[in-house]
């Protein structure tokens, strides 16, 4: 049999022919290479359909969801006029399109061609102004918002694009129209960017419009803002008091069945007559004694609740910032005691907690009540706690009481002063503390029993002098203390008035509540004369007052939206972490 090459079989005659293979060749021509051929052209149109959806959107240029576009291929479609009479016209070359566009409207908008309108140059003698530079579709959103008080955009490029040019052309109203576009593009990962952008084309609108959303947000971004210069957040600071300032009230210590509004912030704007109910305290509890601090305009609430167990309860410490801008609360450090009536006092970027005593029980004190002498430091930068220079308890004591927390502090940056008594005398005397060199020492002389009568201390505040306002079973007297000469001012007496819980102090004033009269009073501390505020929302107890600063109604300070912290089903705060938000 000759040889064939390998893989073919050679038909022979009948008497040798491999019978076998014809039914083979058969089948292979009339089924398989059909159905082969059929596969293999499927294979090829979906390949094709795969291509389509995934390569070509890769390799050819999107186009813009809902622009027009004819006004490129029209010339008609790029003249701007809004006069049927005569008008001075003027050519604008911008990339790669020129537009006729009427000159009077473009001056009252932009301060660009009204200058280019009143100068001698070239370009207004020859009707024709270059600006290359600008592109086309760009120069054509700014001729659609000034002629037809229509805004669109179809991309962040096109937005920072936008901005570049009203900035350049000194458009007022459209920069105006773009940076409130741009708000909603910000965010913790572009707002640097923005805020470089802005500084490379030298947009102080562009740059205001990010340091709000950081000013808004400085502790909720504290890791993107502590990564900018001092200048820079000075001014995130600075930002956080406007508005209006508002006189805010919550309940300090609960200790029974109060009203359901005991657990809400109350809000009196300081020109208002009337109290609005603000937000609820980010607890729920039935007994708590909680602290306060203002620090850039956040409000810290520091302190402890009872929180009801399947089986009893527990004590859990509370700490907490509530940003008023935001109306938002978060969870922060806890301090490394627990502590229940304790002075805070505010001096630069720290908070300080002073004395009170050991959170366990929501009782009264006794004779075994003992005053932490510990003091901590709270740093808002770093949410962390740490101790400095106890407050020197050696022939010194505070008489401990209700009506305030312990011991009576005010903060003078950059000192802190306290106010205690001899232990042998009773006498008054002040303590100083450096925040600088962590030391405390005394400043007499002292007050005696013989200077004044104050058994009982409300507040102690101002600056240069300190204002001490005290009282006794038949009036109430008030008496500074100038740290500068060490000398204590003559007494002068107001009408009797018991005052208990925590007051604050603004420009010549200071406000307190009085919950027998169940009134705020406001204090001239020139002519210490009283009046009492727009009647309160609930029953006075042991109440805290605090300032701060809203958002005006309508202003776009505050615009940012952020997501509320969810309650667990114990009542407590799941923490969120706002650089994800």
């Amino acid at each position: 049999m000759p040889r064939y090459p390998s893989g073919c079989l050679k038909a022979q005659g009948p008497a040798g022919e491999h019978w076998l293979l014809r039914p083979l060749v058969l089948a292979w021509t009339i089924l398989i290479q059909p159905l082969a051929q059929f596969a293999w052209c499927s294979l090829l149109q979906v390949a094709a359909i795969l291509e389509k959806m995934f390569v070509l959107p890769f390799l050819v240029p999107a186009q813009r969801s809902g622009a027009d576009e004819s006004w490129r291929g029209s010339a008609e479609h790029r003249t701007y006029s809004r006069s049927e009479g005569p008008s001075t016209m003027v050519s604008v070359q911008t990339s790669c399109c020129a537009f006729q566009v009427e000159l009077e409207l473009l001056t009252e908008h932009s301060e660009y061609f009204r200058a280019l309108s009143a100068s001698s140059m070239r370009e207004t003698s020859e009707h024709l102004v270059h600006l290359e530079h600008i592109p086309s579709e760009i120069f054509h959103s700014v001729l659609e918002f000034v002629f037809h008080g229509e805004f669109h955009l179809h991309s962040e490029e096109e937005l920072l694009a936008a901005i570049e040019a009203g900035s350049y052309l000194l458009c007022r109203d459209y920069l105006q129209q773009c940076c409130s576009s741009l708000r909603g593009l910000m965010g913790p990962h572009s707002c640097l960017r923005y805020l470089q952008f802005s500084r490379l084309i030298a947009c102080d609108e562009m740059q205001l419009v990010v340091y709000q959303y950081l000013s808004d947000g400085l502790l909720e971004l504290a890791s993107i803002n502590q990564t900018l210069g001092s200048e820079d957040r000075e001014i995130l600071v600075r930002m956080r008091e406007r508005g209006m300032p508002e006189l805010c009230m919550l309940r300090k210590e609960n200790l029974g069945r109060e009203p359901p509004s005991s657990d809400f912030l109350c809000r009196l704007p300081l020109s208002g007559d009337s109290w609005n109910r603000g937000t609820r305290l980010p607890f729920k509890a039935d007994k708590w004694n909680i602290s306060v601090a203002v620090l850039w305009n956040y409000l810290f609430v520091i302190g402890g609740y009872r929180q009801k167990l399947k089986r009893g309860s527990e004590f859990r410490t509370a700490s907490f910032r509530y940003n008023p801008i935001l109306d938002r609360w978060d969870i922060m450090a806890p301090m490394i005691k627990r502590r229940r009536h304790f002075s805070m006092a505010v001096v630069g970027q720290h908070i300080f907690a002073i004395g009170g005593w050991y959170l366990d029980v929501l009782l009264a004190p006794d004779s075994s009540t003992r005053l932490y002498s510990t003091v901590e430091r709270y740093d808002p930068w770093a949410d962390s706690w740490s101790f400095v220079a106890s407050l020197p308890l050696t022939d010194f004591s505070f008489s401990v009481s209700l009506s305030h927390d312990l011991p009576l502090c005010t903060a003078c940056p950059p000192y802190i002063y306290v106010l205690g008594s001899v232990q042998r005398t009773g006498e008054k005397l002040v303590l100083q503390y450096d925040t600088r060199t962590d030391i405390w020492q005394e400043l007499l002389p002292t007050l005696t029993r013989t200077d004044v009568n104050i058994p009982c201390l409300y507040f102690l505040g101002g600056a240069n002098p300190l204002f001490l306002v005290g009282g006794n079973n038949e009036e109430n007297v008030v008496v500074t203390f100038s740290p500068a000469s060490q000398q204590w001012g003559q007494p002068r007496r107001m009408a009797k008035c018991t005052l208990a819980g925590q007051g604050t102090s603004m420009g010549g004033s200071f406000f307190m509540p009085a919950p027998e009269l169940n009134a705020v009073l406001e204090v001239d501390l020139a002519t210490l004369s009283a009046q009492s505020l727009p009647p309160p929302p609930r029953p006075l107890s042991y109440e805290a007052l605090v300032i701060l600063w809203y958002p005006l109604e309508g202003s776009e300070q505050g615009w940012r939206e952020c997501p509320k912290m969810p309650m667990t089903a114990s009542g407590s705060l799941t923490q969120r972490n706002p650089e994800e938000e």
